[in-house]
């Protein structure tokens, strides 16, 4: 990644990233955290994209997945290996929803692998998100907390129904994987947004565009490669673009996935933004990574003494 190792290289590094979540990353873009007993209210955020509603509300991610037993363990696979239609996610939904609607839940699919629960009261958990948990061993990621029991035997009791689950019988039927059980998480309510500095959010992530749509910011679908979106980025003032395509490759351990995506990554978007830098044609670009943020501005760029090193040199 030449061009990568270039811009970094030349840049000041801001701070550490290390272990933190894609989630937290992009919710403290929003200037926001999450709450000390909580989890991030990525539920209620992503919900008023998905169905244009806000409330106040307490809600929790329960997306549906597939676990895998090897050996004692159970492995999670989500909606990106298992797809699942539109008209399948609102029949499961429907199935679970007749044993628990009576308690007061709503169960809402607007998505295949998005739903949404709302029990009762709200959940004293705190959950792991799911992109953590793909590929893995679920059990170490189980809810915690006061209610955090309570919540594995609502687990349980899922993973029967869904066991005997008719849209289940039919997907076997076809050779296709079942839904065998939800993944709780996210739970909370709508966050309060300051104003944020971002003239246009440019994603396809769903937690990016939701928070952009909740702080009224105009977003819209990430450009291809860097030409593209400088001529689309008409306004004037800092540009948010979430670049995580790769983030699936990296989930399930797809090599050749993941070397595409970052040759894609440098060939399309950092050559072209050092040499916009170069030019004086862009002001100064902030790259935020999974283990560190950097900062490459007019000064920066001149920095020709500093050679390139590796990735794995890096903070």
């Amino acid at each position: 990644m030449p061009a990568t190792e270039a811009l970094l290289g030349r840049a000041d590094y801001l701070s550490a990233t290390t272990g933190t979540e894609f989630e937290q990353q992009i919710f403290s873009l929003f200037g926001l955290s999450a709450p000390e007993d909580g989890d991030l209210p990525v539920a209620a955020v992503t919900r008023a994209l998905d169905l244009g509603v806000i409330d106040s509300g307490w809600w929790l991610r329960a997306d549906p997945v597939h676990l895998r037993p090897e050996r004692d363990r159970l492995v999670l696979l989500d909606s990106q290996a298992v797809p699942l239609r539109l008209e399948e996610a609102n029949r499961l939904t429907a199935e679970v929803l007749e044993s628990y609607a009576g308690d007061g839940w709503l169960l809402k699919s607007p998505r295949p692998g998005r739903w949404y629960l709302k029990p009762p009261r709200a959940a004293r958990i705190t959950t792991t998100p799911l992109p953590r948990v793909v590929g893995k061993d679920i059990h170490p990621c189980l809810p915690q907390g006061k209610d955090g029991k309570a919540w594995h035997t609502i687990l349980n009791e899922i993973q029967i129904l869904l066991h005997t689950a008719v849209v289940n019988t039919e997907r076997e039927q076809r050779g296709e994987l079942p839904i065998n059980s939800l993944w709780f998480w996210g739970g909370g309510r709508l966050p309060r947004i300051n104003q944020v500095e971002w003239a246009q959010v440019h994603s396809e992530e769903p937690i990016s565009l939701a928070l952009a749509r909740l702080s009224e910011v105009p977003s819209g679908a990430r450009p291809g490669n860097f030409t593209d979106w400088s001529r689309l980025a008409q306004r004037a003032g800092a540009h948010l673009v979430v670049l995580d395509q790769g983030r699936s490759a990296v989930q399930y351990g797809l090599e050749r996935e993941w070397v595409e995506f970052v040759e894609r990554l440098d060939r399309d978007w950092m050559v072209p933004l050092f040499r916009a830098l170069k030019a004086r044609e862009l002001s100064d670009a902030t790259i935020c990574t999974e283990v560190g943020t950097y900062h490459v501005g007019r000064k920066q760029i001149r920095r020709w003494w500093r050679r390139r090193r590796p990735l794995a040199g890096f903070p």
